[in-house]
């Protein structure tokens, strides 16, 4: 069995992964922000998980850091920990972007500048721990919008992984 199935966070991570992996699951875990327990999401996780186990291998995982104090890397220890409870009988991958995943759209910048139409500019030299959605408008500037499923799954589909894994530690 080698067909994944995807537990996201958002709206954006939906549409990314249903327009780059048809016919794949793609469920909505419907449980995070910084108020909520690492536990709750591992709760919510195993549920989801365990329908989807028998027929979908890997569970790919993905949920945003958002403004936590621990690390990104410290949370997915953490939320390994809590999930091997949970009873999933198969291979799961979490990816758990450094606040956001709009943090990994901007680990490519020279491919979001190009795709937002922008003018080329200097990035930063990292975008992890910052707020990308923010980033993301405060670049765009005055006069143009960021809509998440539009304008976030079209950059973060033009963005390239190998560049993304190079800039990027939570990727």
């Amino acid at each position: 069995m080698s067909k994944p199935a995807y537990l996201v966070e958002g709206d954006l991570e939906q549409k990314f992964i249903q327009n780059t992996c048809p016919g794949c699951p793609v469920k909505k875990i419907n449980c995070n922000g910084v108020t909520t327990s690492i536990d709750a999401i591992a709760k919510r996780v195993g549920s989801l998980g365990r329908l989807l186990h028998k027929r979908f291998s890997p569970l790919i995982v993905i949920f945003d850091r958002e403004g936590r104090e621990e690390s990104a890397e410290n949370l997915e220890k953490t939320f390994r920990e809590v999930l091997s409870q949970e009873k999933i009988d198969v291979p799961v991958v979490i990816g758990i972007p450094d606040r956001n995943v709009e943090t990994w759209i901007l680990a490519d910048y020279e491919m979001f500048l190009q795709s937002a139409k922008l003018e080329a500019s200097s990035p930063l030299s990292s975008f992890e721990g910052r707020n990308g959605k923010s980033v993301i408008k405060q670049t765009l500037g005055e006069g143009k919008s960021y809509v998440e499923t539009i304008d976030g799954v079209a950059w973060l589909k033009a963005a390239r992984p190998a560049v993304i894994q190079e800039r990027s530690p939570s990727f």
